[in-house]
């Protein structure tokens, strides 16, 4: 009986870890991007959804998180982030960051798409090379995300 009582105890933790929702660390280089299916390299561009689940979709590029939430078909985001430019392989709120489309910021799939995590950073880059910057609303507008 007591076997059973620390078995049953034992899954039970096991199962609530595997459950936590929460981001999961990168593999820079070994990492598949769930979308496009490329390698994640990039420590500049990448980016991560976690599911209300606990589900983790990582990203080689930006726009494949935003191609991919186009056809959405799983739990609803809890998590949304990417990597900060200046701060490479640094994660961050995608819903609170700063955007910059710009031809002179090549990103991994040709839309030349880049985040900070300060308005202050993108600005100073799109003073010095140009672009178009946008927040996370007109980011999905302009992918025609509509989740």
């Amino acid at each position: 009986m007591m076997k059973n009582s620390i078995l049953i105890m034992l899954l039970s933790i096991l199962g609530s870890l595997s459950c936590q929702v929460k981001p999961m660390e990168i593999n820079y280089g070994e990492d598949g991007c769930h979308f496009c299916k490329m390698t994640i390299v990039d420590k500049q561009h990448a980016a991560q959804i976690v599911t209300t689940k606990g589900k983790n979709f990582k990203y080689d590029a930006i726009e494949c998180m935003l191609n991919h939430l186009r056809d959405w078909d799983q739990a609803q985001p809890a998590f949304y982030l990417v990597n900060d430019y200046e701060s490479p392989g640094k994660m961050v709120d995608a819903q609170q960051s700063y955007y910059l489309i710009s031809k002179q910021l090549p990103s991994p799939m040709g839309e030349y798409l880049t985040a900070f995590e300060k308005m202050g950073d993108r600005n100073n880059i799109q003073s010095a090379i140009g672009g178009q910057s946008l927040n996370w609303v007109e980011l999905k507008d302009e992918f025609e995300v509509s989740e």
